[in-house]
């Protein structure tokens, strides 16, 4: 019974359904009468507003209509004691009173009029309090109502009191050139004083709790049923549930299989603390079950791990994330490898963490490999740097020589041109090895860097004197941004030119005769950005892609003519973005034209 009861109850849906169903229930008792009251008090004080509409309506119709006729077609009198005196027609506001007293008459409803300013037949009228207070109210805001719940012989009754105005000319000059008016100051839009409507209120909270108690009983009664049936619904859900979980314990058992067949795995508990290993993990790591369970997973730990790794992986389990990356372990026999971890924290129904899962995977190999790939690339560097060094003695030599000889007025003309290719051909092959020997250096991380305040304007003049001649030769427009005396930037000078240098000689080298060379520089929240473009062939965007790969060009219109070493744009995005952390970028389309971007 205890358990059929905690399925019912606790294990299921229906206790808090029930529960719900009782509380809103109750509570319903309480809040259906009042909102039926509410509702009462709503449709009372509709019921006024309609009134009082219609009242105004048939004064006003009376007032234009009927008196107009009577005073130009008879000699009826118009006065307040038409009762009394058959030739005299009530006055508008006499006819409302007398209205009102109709109403009053067998009726639920109560119409009264009332002011401040009596005539003199109504000046012994008494006001209750509910009527001065409206007056008072009214009066002094200017509201154009004043409603309240009231209890009037017994009953319960909505009253309110609409702000009565001075709406015609023939109302104001009436009130104030009669020999009875107790004020002769009116105004057209003055409150005269206010029409009160009393209507009763049906209240049906008794009915409004009578209908709440046979919703509780249907409700009740249909909570019972679907007890019972739900009842033995569970005992048939109950055996195909446990059908269920020993599938699924199957199932489970071959993932598991699955898992521990390619990948090693232990579980911890929240200290760190290994209560499970596979197989796997025993292989690998050469210790025994026995050796390995109740220890921390410290035992597997290398040295040569940085506590980092560790602490950043804490601080992220912690949080109930999952944690990825790699880690260097030592096996028992002191044999170091490398594993690739994934692990994952374990939390119960009341998401506290509980144990956390590890999946890792051997990468031994894979790092082994990158360590033989970056020994390599250390070497080729250093080959390339000595070689360079090794040629530069040579070339020096030889360019020196031919400059030698071509001061000498003793050569014919013949051979000085050999003199001046050789000296040419030297520049040029000095040049290659010099980059060469500047993409070694940035490569190994020994390249020096100096960063210091550069004079813009300055930096520039010395730029572009070197093109001077060549922009002359070719005829090629140069267009340069308008800059500051005193405009600086703080990079490493020397660097900075041989970048700007690097790709304003492309620009020159590719932009065709008469054509032109733009460079401008903006400054936005310390940013400065160069941009230098020509109206030269363009570049593919298969190629803009390889542009700043070392030893490789672009297929330009022009490299059939002109050739180079592919090193230049190479060298300078790794001075723009290695050392001085800024950014470089092409935007191009064949027949079009280049620009270069530099932000720094």
């Amino acid at each position: 019974m205890t358990k059929i009861f905690k399925q019912l109850f606790v294990e299921s849906m229906i206790g808090p359904v029930g529960i719900m169903t009782i509380i809103i229930l109750s509570g319903l008792l309480t809040i259906v009468p009042d909102l039926s009251k509410e509702q009462s008090k709503k449709d009372a004080y509709a019921e006024a507003q309609r009134l009082v509409s219609y009242i105004r309506m048939f004064r006003s119709y009376y007032n234009s209509d009927i008196l107009e006729k009577v005073k130009k077609n008879s000699n009826l009198k118009i006065n307040f004691n038409h009762k009394e005196d058959n030739a005299t027609l009530p006055l508008p506001a006499t006819l409302v009173h007398d209205i009102g007293e109709l109403f009053t008459n067998g009726s639920d409803i109560k119409v009264q009029m009332y002011s401040n300013f009596p005539f003199p037949n109504r000046s012994k009228r008494v006001l209750d309090s509910f009527q001065k207070n409206s007056l008072a109210y009214i009066l002094k805001t200017q509201s154009l109502e004043y409603s309240r719940e009231a209890i009037v012989d017994g009953r319960p009754v909505l009253r309110t009191s609409f702000a009565d105005f001075l709406s015609a000319n023939s109302c104001v000059e009436c009130h104030n050139t009669r020999l009875d008016t107790p004020k002769n100051d009116w105004k057209l839009g003055d409150i005269r004083g206010v029409i009160e409507i009393d209507i009763p209120l049906n209240h049906s909270q008794v009915n409004a709790q009578e209908l709440v108690y046979k919703v509780l009983s249907f409700i009740l009664l249909n909570f019972s049923i679907l007890i019972i049936i739900y009842y033995f619904h569970m005992k048939r859900k109950n055996k195909t549930l446990r059908d269920k979980v020993t599938n699924k314990d199957k199932i489970l058992s071959e993932y598991k299989k699955a898992v521990d067949s390619g990948a090693i795995v232990s579980k911890a508990d929240t200290k760190g603390v290994i209560t499970y290993v596979n197989e796997a993990f025993i292989e690998i790591s050469g210790y025994s079950r026995e050796e390995l369970i109740g220890k921390p997973h410290s035992i597997v730990r290398h040295p040569d791990t940085k506590k980092e790794v560790f602490v950043e992986m804490w601080a992220k389990l912690s949080m109930k994330e999952v944690w990825q990356g790699d880690i260097k372990n030592c096996a028992k026999n002191g044999k170091e490898y490398f594993v690739h971890a994934t692990i994952v924290p374990i939390v119960n129904e009341y998401d506290d963490i509980v144990e956390y899962l590890a999946i890792r995977y051997d990468i031994t190999d894979l790092h082994q490999a990158i360590d033989k790939a970056n020994a390599a690339e250390k070497t080729k560097s250093r080959f390339l740097a000595n070689m360079s060094h090794e040629l530069r003695t040579p070339l020096n030599a030889i360019i020196g020589f031919s400059q030698i000889l071509q001061r000498k007025n003793t050569l014919n003309e013949k051979d000085s041109n050999y003199v001046e290719k050789i000296n040419i051909s030297g520049q040029n092959l000095l040049s290659l090895v010099n980059s060469i020997l500047d993409f070694s250096k940035i490569e190994e991380g020994k390249m020096e860097f100096h960063p210091s305040d550069v004079n813009i304007k300055s930096l520039f003049e010395e730029v572009l004197i070197m093109f001077e001649t060549s922009l002359n030769e070719k005829k090629i427009s140069l267009s340069m941004f308008t800059y500051k005396d005193e405009e600086s930037i703080f990079a490493d000078k020397q660097l900075l030119k041989q970048s700007l240098i690097n790709i304003i000689s492309n620009a020159v080298k590719f932009t065709q005769h008469g054509g032109k060379i733009t460079i401008d520089h903006k400054v936005q929240n310390n940013l400065h950005t160069f941009s230098i473009c020509d109206t030269g062939q363009g570049i593919s965007q298969e190629d803009i892609k390889i542009l700043f790969d070392p030893f490789k060009q672009g297929e330009n219109a022009q490299t059939n003519v002109i050739k180079g070493t592919g090193l230049g744009l190479a060298i300078t995005k790794k001075i723009i973005t290695e050392l001085h952390k800024g950014e470089i970028w092409v935007e191009s389309e064949l027949e079009k034209g280049t620009c270069f971007y530099i932000t720094l």
